[in-house]
């Protein structure tokens, strides 16, 4: 079995943010600001692999006058490849639904888990210490759009908070 590996750069337009930024001169100035990486796991369809690209691609690649971002590179490796991108970067794992019958497109959602967790330098990423992990999943459309979006938080005293319940358990917790 293999996995199918995606990297991306995502950058942003800084003329396009701040109108003063290049005196009033009708120019653009791009920053690279990184990337993400996404994987398919026990990824099945390796001789298809330029039509699946071809779908993957209208899912993650987005542009408009602000930011964009869009595919560099892919590839296939072994399932037991630990190693497919650095240490403090986090996943998006990519599942693609065989499509129905009479269906042109499938059904694809991203499933993101973020550790917040410190590492053995003592940092422990940019939310709040109390969370452990932030789990985001999605159902993935066209230009980088999502529907049915979900987020639910690990805390550090074992309970599973989602999005809209997260304010009230720091305030719990601050009233304790």
């Amino acid at each position: 079995m293999a996995k199918l590996v995606i990297n991306t750069q995502y950058r942003e337009n800084y003329a396009a943010q701040n109108e003063d930024y290049v005196h009033g001169v009708d120019e653009t100035y791009w920053k690279f600001k990184g990337g993400s990486t996404y994987v398919v796991p026990n990824f099945k369809d390796v001789n298809n692999i330029t039509e699946v690209m071809k779908t993957l691609t209208t899912l993650i690649e987005y542009g408009n006058p602000a930011s964009e971002e869009y595919i560099i590179d892919y590839r296939i490796e072994d399932k037991n490849t630990a190693k497919v991108c650095e240490s403090w970067e986090t996943v998006t794992k990519i599942f693609i639904d065989d499509p129905k019958p009479g269906v042109a497109n499938p059904h694809v959602t991203a499933l993101k888990v973020t550790d917040n967790r410190p590492d053995e330098d003592g940092y422990g990423g940019y939310m709040r210490s109390e969370i452990l992990e932030l789990t985001e999943a999605w159902t993935m459309l066209p230009e980088s759009e999502r529907s049915d979006y979900s987020a639910s938080y690990l805390m550090n005293d074992g309970d599973i908070v989602n999005h809209s319940e997260l304010k009230e358990w720091f305030e719990i917790q601050e009233a304790a």
